[in-house]
């Protein structure tokens, strides 16, 4: 639910307003940021770098744009995908990429986070890669497009194709 006063507060820099967002939004943005970072000390660094980034902007929201948490969920995750860069961890996300996921990503739930290997692993490998890069690695559809030579229509494409088989294998197992 927005809070257009907090809004309001935050585009016009009131320091409180800064507080209750940190105190309202921060655990999700800590939670994008760690699905990106998978680093549990280095995602609540990168929150704390996004609050501070902000203060000192001070311009980059405006409330007549959207709501402040969505904006403060994507600034999270655009730094986090910046540190994610910049640390040279991709060559290890793209090893991973094939068939494999990235345990942490998957439910807690073991017999679930079976059940949606599994239906990974079933995929075309060029899909599984797919999901593996946007979905475990955090790439966006340009990033993945660039990084393989490939038209982003096409990654576009294949991820989509990826997601309903993905959805129908797993709805068809649980319904069966």
């Amino acid at each position: 639910m927005r809070d257009p006063a907090l809004e309001r507060a935050f585009a016009e820099r009131q320091s409180w307003a800064y507080e209750a967002a940190y105190r309202r939004f921060g655990s999700r943005m800590y939670t994008a940021a760690l699905r990106i970072l998978h680093d549990r000390d280095g995602s609540q660094d990168c929150v704390h770098e996004v609050m501070l980034h902000l203060w000192r902007r001070g311009d980059a929201y405006r409330d007549d744009r959207g709501s402040l948490e969505a904006f403060l969920v994507t600034c999270s995750r655009n730094s986090a995908l910046e540190q994610f860069r910049r640390s040279g961890r991709q060559t290890d996300v793209a090893r991973r990429a094939g068939l494999q996921v990235v345990p942490d990503e998957l439910p807690p739930d073991p017999i679930e986070r079976d059940r949606i290997a599994r239906a990974v692993a079933a995929l075309a490998p060029v899909q599984a890669k797919m999901i593996g890069l946007a979905y475990y690695g955090g790439y966006t559809h340009a990033e993945i497009a660039h990084d393989l030579g490939e038209p982003i229509g096409t990654v576009k494409s294949r991820i989509s194709a990826a997601l309903r088989a993905l959805r129908h294998s797993l709805v068809e197992v649980s319904d069966g």
